[in-house]
């Protein structure tokens, strides 16, 4: 089935309800069911069709949401472009991806035509502010076209997402998911335990809705909730926003959740309201959860997944960070069980599940599993093996199924022939009053090979020294996976998602260097 056709006949039975929220301006479900035909009329005018590709980046707006739902409309394929990223990294996404339409706001549209990147496929720029000549205008594109629409049937198997990750490797890929891989995905959103949307419910994205936390728009317009869209993270803004529309949900990334702890006065906000809060896309220590636990009560829960699997493959539920809280205070480092129609297995290099407590990687299969990598079937290859996808994620498993994630593999270090895992120390740094953020990486050493380095944030007005931080980690940890040494920056790195780009702290040490191990 057609995913737009479900937003049609959300607006048949929840008309005059609010389907979206941005600044002071409301949609109701009908315009926006509305305002999406006219978007799908028009770009079949300017002679896109099935199955071709539509660009869109833009800090959030409601344009976005109109974008998703007007390409599933209309059968074409939606790429959605970070808005951090920048004019040479869009421009090569729009020709790997071979886009036939761009969509985008005044600023990274100026980047783009004036950084001189020839656009080899695009032949419509839509502009959603100020218009050069000979571009055009997308409220003239909507205006300029019908209000019913007939919507194109799609397949499974058809393509519906062209999402582009970097991964670990700073290479972009092209990941493929296809309208059944999103279907399932809101399949899963919709069965999730914490969330029991009802219409009124009221859902606000802080994060960008290119990426993770527009992966709920859909499900949220399934059930006549209303998506509360913040133009950019404000942590002010977002606290303000959650009190005057008493929402009831949001969704986080853990440097979210560690500035909004950290914000003066936060207590000040009723917060009353919120039922759920979701948070994911990173590791996050114990210690900041229990902390986010008190701020916003026993409503956190967290899950787990990439761009490659479409949506979360297993889940911590409020109810265990609670029993964690209470009983298992090691559980609250858990990613949680795998969960509905998605297998989850942790093995060894041989393929073999391993035994408890034993490290291996996560792999998974089911409906929502990418179709691969976007004109890279030997990367597709190596990743998707008789059916299952290898993440490249270590990790661990207890004797009730819970799944620890303990590193990525390709960022392990081996000190002295041990193997250390990053996560494990940071997390031992969170603990640690003074630190803020923390950042483990392998730095070149004569006599070990790798020696472990801790980068740290500290909070606003605190003080540690590197001995203070490497004892502290002494009392939790093996003699071997102590910090080394310890650098205090001003502040880390991050990737467009939000996430700290441990791969340009890691690049600082090694440069000159020929190899990235030693």
């Amino acid at each position: 089935m057609n995913l737009g056709r479900y937003i049609s006949r959300s607006a048949s039975h929840f008309r005059t309800s609010t389907a979206l929220i941005f600044e002071d301006r409301k949609y109701t479900y009908e315009e926006l069911d509305r305002r999406t035909n006219r978007l799908a009329q028009g770009l079949v005018a300017l002679g896109l069709k099935k199955g071709d590709r539509v660009a869109i980046q833009s800090w959030n707006r409601p344009e976005i949401v109109e974008t998703e739902v007007a390409c599933y409309k209309a059968g074409m394929v939606r790429i959605p472009i970070n808005a951090r990223l920048s004019a040479a990294e869009a421009i090569e996404i729009l020709n790997d991806a071979e886009a036939g339409a761009f969509i985008t706001d005044q600023k990274h549209g100026e980047a783009v035509l004036s950084h001189g990147g020839a656009l080899d496929t695009v032949k419509q720029f839509i502009c959603l502010d100020a218009t050069p000549e000979g571009k055009i205008r997308y409220e003239a594109l909507l205006a300029g076209s019908r209000d019913e629409l007939s919507e194109v049937e799609v397949e499974t198997d058809d393509l519906a997402v062209l999402t582009y990750s970097s991964g670990t490797t700073g290479k972009l890929k092209g990941i493929m998911q296809t309208y059944g891989n999103r279907l399932a995905m809101i399949r899963k959103a919709l069965m999730f335990p914490e969330v029991r949307l009802r219409p009124g419910d009221i859902f606000v994205h802080v994060g960008p809705i290119t990426h993770a936390s527009g992966m709920l728009l859909m499900p949220v317009m399934f059930t006549g909730a209303c998506n509360v869209i913040i133009g950019r993270f404000d942590i002010q803004l977002l606290l303000e926003t959650i009190q005057r529309e008493r929402a009831n949900y949001t969704m986080l990334v853990p440097a979210m959740i560690h500035m909004i702890l950290a914000y003066p006065g936060v207590r000040q906000y009723d917060l009353g309201s919120l039922k759920g809060v979701f948070y994911g896309a990173a590791p996050i220590s114990p210690a900041v959860v229990e902390q986010a636990i008190a701020l916003f009560g026993p409503i956190l829960s967290q899950g787990y997944g990439m761009s490659e699997t479409t949506s979360f493959i297993s889940v911590l539920t409020a109810g265990e960070h609670v029993d964690a809280l209470k009983n298992r205070p090691d559980r609250l480092s858990s990613c949680g069980r795998p969960v509905f129609d998605t297998e989850v297995r942790v093995v060894d290099e041989a393929g073999r599940d391993v035994k408890t407590g034993e490290i291996g990687e996560i792999i998974a299969r089911g409906p929502d599993i990418m179709q691969g990598y976007y004109k890279d079937p030997e990367l597709t290859s190596e990743t998707i093996k008789d059916g299952w996808i290898h993440s490249s994620d270590m990790a661990k498993v207890d004797d009730e199924g819970y799944i620890y994630i303990v590193d990525r593999k390709k960022e392990m270090i081996i000190s002295g022939g041990f193997n250390v895992y990053p996560s494990e120390i940071e997390n031992v740094l969170y603990t640690h009053p003074a630190v803020f953020e923390a950042c483990v990486v392998a730095v070149p050493d004569e006599k070990w090979g790798e020696a472990i380095k801790a980068v740290v944030v500290l909070k606003q007005g605190a003080r540690a020294t590197a001995e203070a931080l490497i004892e502290h980690c002494g009392q939790c940890l093996s003699s071997f996976k102590k910090p080394r040494s310890v650098d205090f920056v001003k502040e880390l790195p991050k990737n467009p998602n939000g996430k700290i780009a441990k791969r340009l702290v890691k690049d600082f040490y090694w440069a000159g260097k020929e190899r990235r191990v030693n």
